[in-house]
């Protein structure tokens, strides 16, 4: 014990607190590693929640005793990775979470036997908006959907009641916008899910304000509106929505606006058209008509014609007639046009994109300048689009120009091979073990290394003790090796410096020195191979007359 306190002492201040340090330091991440370890690898649960849903999937977590974190300001919630199935079953059991809508599960409660009838109709009706809103937020683009349902109520004694009406709310996501096709498919879904309610009840309305649909007709044709502004305004809102849709998919979310003015003619017009073509000849009839006449002219009347016996001779005569004729059908084309609907006159159109951002690798990403070959080719995409007719004087302008953000980093649905093996869990328990590894490999070079080498100094000593009490015994002769062998082996025998190679087998005959303290004789060639061993080893050697000179005393 006395020993490892001196060697305690020897290290000094400095060293003995960055020994403690290095230790408490060791100590304290062994203790952390071991906490997490122990804790599980959290998977995600649910996210986006809204915050009536997220509270009634902790009370229920709460309920089932299920640990479990709360990020994103309450719109993550964290459970153990290999329990995240079987969570969400129980949570689906039990009807959660209810996308912030309330459905048919309101009749699973037990109601009292003081429920009115206007409680029963109440929950009949948010049920029905509950279901509707999920069934419409389950639609690809859509974040969250409202419904509100106005259904009559016959008063008592009367004979007229009135229709069921509809208004939708839609959230979207980012900048994605329903097409035609999809605001028609959320009037007939509303519509054939609420008895009574006709598509020309229901009103359709995104969270920018826009009016989608309004009057049972989705506002991408004339026949939406009532006036002719707003004939005008819807075709002229279709073109930029297509525009925009259309460009969107090469330049990104928010990276392009697109304006649109329609000229258009409301005029009611009807033509009748009757045209021959006299070249198209066909015989419809044929009529021919022939005549033939005689007749004879009697003689003058006189005695001499009147006497018996002579013949009335008088002169005759002959007629012929032929007529034919025919009758032809001429091709006619009779044709009445009545055109009320409106047509258009000219387009225009002026497209505004914005530049390339090109992600820098240390900083920001830079804004850059489209080329006019880039703007070219999306003013000909745009023209092929709204259906360009140069004869109209239809105009298309595309302009680049900084917008006021840079965009936002979208992420990408597709996940690489590395994105699935090297999830968040697995990097985290990666760089927990190679930073336990490193722990472990400074605290070996801190504190083994010094110990290994205290260790071998202080073995030095001890052998060079022996080898030089051993060569002093064998260099001596008579009773200088008796007396002065003892002596220089010291108390503790031979174990220290090493032998000068050749001292003892050399076999020639040498002088022999006399010494004052010494009795007996030596040889010079011995005191002379001490005398290396000390040059070699001086501290060895000090610690073997140290010994001589007190052998009860603990050598360091």
């Amino acid at each position: 014990m006395a020993n490892f306190v001196a060697q305690l002492r020897a290290l000094g201040l400095w060293r003995l607190g960055a020994l403690a340090g290095t230790a408490l330091m060791v100590l304290g991440l062994i203790v952390w590693f071991a906490i997490r370890a122990s804790q599980p690898v959290m998977g995600l649960l649910y996210a986006d929640l809204a915050q009536r849903d997220a509270g009634q999937v902790i009370a229920a977590l709460d309920r089932l005793r299920i640990p479990y974190r709360v990020e994103g300001n309450g719109s993550r919630i964290m459970v153990a990775d290999d329990q995240v199935g079987r969570v969400r079953l129980s949570l689906a059991r039990e009807g959660l979470p209810a996308g912030g809508n309330v459905g048919y599960e309101i009749f699973d409660r037990n109601e009292s036997l003081t429920t009115t009838p206007f409680q029963q109709d109440m929950n009949r009706v948010r049920a029905m908006e509950g279901e509707l809103a999920r069934s419409i937020a389950s639609l690809s683009g859509v974040r969250a959907a409202r419904v509100h349902l106005v259904m009559p109520r016959r008063e008592a004694f009367s004979r007229e009641r009135g229709d069921a009406q509809a208004s939708v709310m839609l959230t979207m996501q980012g900048a994605h916008r329903l097409d035609r096709e999809a605001i028609q498919a959320v009037l007939h879904l509303v519509s054939t899910a609420v008895p009574g309610l006709r598509p020309q009840n229901i009103s359709i309305v995104d969270s920018r304000g826009a009016l989608l649909a309004r009057g049972g007709q989705a506002l991408a044709g004339p026949s939406a509106a009532a006036s002719q502004d707003e004939v005008r305004r819807t075709q002229e809102l279709r073109l930029a929505r297509a525009v925009e849709e259309m460009l969107e998919r090469s330049l990104g979310p928010g990276r392009v606006r697109a304006e649109a003015s329609v000229d258009m003619d409301f005029d009611r017009v009807q033509v009748t058209e009757e045209r021959f073509d006299p070249d198209n000849q066909v015989a419809r009839s044929q009529q021919s008509v022939q005549e033939t006449s005689r007749g004879s002219e009697g003689a003058p009347t006189s005695v001499q014609n009147n006497l018996p016996g002579n013949e009335n001779t008088g002169a005759g005569n002959q007629e012929s007639r032929q007529e034919e004729t025919t009758n032809f059908e001429i091709g006619r084309t009779t044709r009445s046009t009545t055109r009320d609907q409106p047509s258009v006159r000219r387009i225009s159109i002026g497209v505004l994109v914005d530049g390339v951002w090109e992600p820098q690798a240390n900083g920001p990403p830079q804004y850059r300048d489209r080329s006019a070959e880039e703007l070219a080719r999306i003013a000909t995409l745009v023209r092929t689009s709204v259906g360009f007719d140069e004869r109209r004087g239809d105009k298309v302008e595309v302009v680049a120009m900084r917008f006021a953000e840079p965009p936002l980093p979208t992420e990408s649905n597709e996940r690489s091979f590395f994105d699935i093996a090297f999830t968040s869990s697995t990097v985290a328990r990666i760089v927990e073990s190679a930073l336990f590894a490193l722990v472990a490999l400074i605290a070996i070079l801190l504190l083994g290394r010094p110990a290994v080498k205290r260790l071998v100094t202080l073995a030095k000593p001890a052998q060079a003790n022996g080898q030089i009490g051993s060569a002093a015994a064998n260099t001596m002769t008579g009773g200088a090796l008796a007396a002065g062998g003892a002596a220089l082996a010291g108390p503790q025998g031979g174990a220290g410096l090493p032998m000068v190679q050749g001292g003892a087998a050399s076999a020639e005959p040498e002088s022999m020195i006399s010494l004052a303290m010494v009795q007996g004789q030596m040889r010079a060639s011995s005191i002379n191979r001490l005398q290396e061993l000390v040059d070699s080893n001086p501290e060895q050697s000090l610690n073997v007359i140290r010994r001589w000179i007190a052998p009860s005393e603990e050598v360091v």
